[in-house]
């Protein structure tokens, strides 16, 4: 058995490394959504297909006043905008939504 020496093996090990690396810090922070994705979201939806829609959310918050917990996701394309999955005591979609999110101290 021979073996060739292929060029541009390295810097395709390189790319794909990269690729991974960029996925798994994405993975961490939450992914961003856009609003063609947002459309995949509806009432009714279990946590587990929202995540198999959209990935892991930016925040998981559980509100005191709220049956249930709420995802959120940045918005692709935006600063500020965020989208917020709000699911009731059944674990089911509950509403969706976009929403400025104050950003710094501002007064």
């Amino acid at each position: 058995m021979t073996l060739k020496h292929i060029p541009h093996a390295p810097r395709a090990l390189l790319a794909v490394g990269l690729f991974f690396g960029v996925a798994a810090a994405q993975a961490a922070d939450g992914f961003t959504v856009n609003h063609s994705q947002e459309a995949l979201v509806a009432p009714g939806m279990s946590i587990a297909e929202v995540r198999q829609a959209l990935g892991s959310p930016a925040q998981n918050l559980k509100y005191h006043n709220e049956s249930g917990p709420t995802f959120t996701y940045r918005v692709a394309g935006s600063d500020d905008t965020v989208f917020d999955v709000d699911f009731g005591a059944d674990g089911k979609v509950a509403s969706v939504g976009e929403r400025i999110e104050q950003i710094g101290g501002g007064n």
